[in-house]
């Protein structure tokens, strides 16, 4: 949800097996996949093993580009995760995407495959590829040392391990116990009604004329009610949140267990597993659980002419 996943490794670095260890295939956007769309294996003589290779072709390598960019673009405009597989090793390569996550308020996070490896592994795992997937020794190490030299990220990603891809799917909730009262404004509330806004306070706004007029407080959050809200107008699909030690979501529908488990409980707080979801699933209207493994307070559910005091 709103996060772009940048693998980072050189080739025999494990990306691939990443992805399907993870379960992540179709989230995934690969160059080498695109390349194999626009054109078929060629051959290549490697002349010091004197062994001819069959290889992904690099001759499309100016509209393979363009299409990744137009299929991660298109992604990002609708809110999925997005996870795209490539080398990513040099700093300009990553800063490549920060245009699309400033655009459509995305997080990016670079998942780094090459800390652990050895230039001898890549060499030897790349001799054990499949054919097609051979690269030339001399590019892997021309990456090695690029990465070796430059291990550093911009700083406007987020740098993890492949051990802790699980961890950014999650949705940790929102500590609130330091304020006093926490207060959900509904869309038909009158203007005369509103709540008068306090710093001690924490307000949910389904309300469109509340959100013009103090939605840019900084305790003051916004909630989706349609799909138009959530992805074109960056609207937060839903809120989860603590509150005097008891754990809660907010949203305009109730969310199904589906959509949030497995959940998470590390030290008196929970964290959702909803990082493979769209922005736009979470405003659809499904039937309920008949038990929902976390309370919910929906739109749909409350008066929606009166202020909802949540405590």
């Amino acid at each position: 949800m709103r996060k772009l996943f940048l693998l980072r490794g050189a080739p025999g670095s494990g990306k691939s097996s990443f992805i399907a260890r993870h379960h992540l295939l179709p989230y995934a956007i690969s160059g080498d996949a695109i390349r194999l769309l626009l054109a078929d294996l060629t051959v290549y003589y490697d002349q010091k093993s004197d062994v001819l290779h069959q290889v992904i072709p690099r001759h499309v390598t100016d509209q393979t580009k363009k299409m990744k960019d137009n299929l991660v673009e298109h992604k990002m405009s609708y809110g999925e995760t997005v996870i795209v597989d490539g080398t990513h090793i040099v700093a300009s390569e990553i800063d490549h995407y920060k245009k699309w996550c400033e655009k459509y308020h995305y997080e990016c996070y670079v998942v780094d495959l090459m800390r652990h490896q050895t230039l001898e592994g890549l060499l030897k795992r790349n001799q054990i590829r499949m054919q097609y997937d051979w690269v030339k020794p001399e590019v892997i190490k021309m990456m090695y040392n690029s990465y070796m030299a430059h291990p550093e990220l911009p700083d406007w990603v987020r740098g993890i391990q492949p051990n802790q891809m699980e961890a950014a799917l999650m949705q940790r909730e929102n500590n609130l116990d330091r304020y006093s009262h926490v207060i959900a404004v509904p869309d038909d509330v009158k203007e005369e009604d509103f709540p008068h806004v306090h710093i001690s306070n924490f307000y949910f706004s389904f309300n469109d004329r509340f959100t013009a007029k103090y939605g840019t407080y900084r305790n003051v959050v916004t909630i989706a009610k349609t799909k138009e809200e959530a992805v074109d107008e960056f609207r937060l699909p839903y809120f989860a949140f603590k509150f005097h030690h008891k754990h809660f979501l907010i949203s305009a529908y109730p969310l199904r267990n589906e959509m949030l488990d497995p959940i998470k409980k590390v030290k008196g707080t929970w964290s959702y597993a909803t990082g493979l979801y769209n922005v736009a699933d979470f405003v659809q209207e499904f039937p309920e659980n008949k038990q929902s493994h976390v309370h919910q307070f929906s739109l749909s559910k409350l008066d929606r002419t009166r202020i909802l005091h949540i405590w």
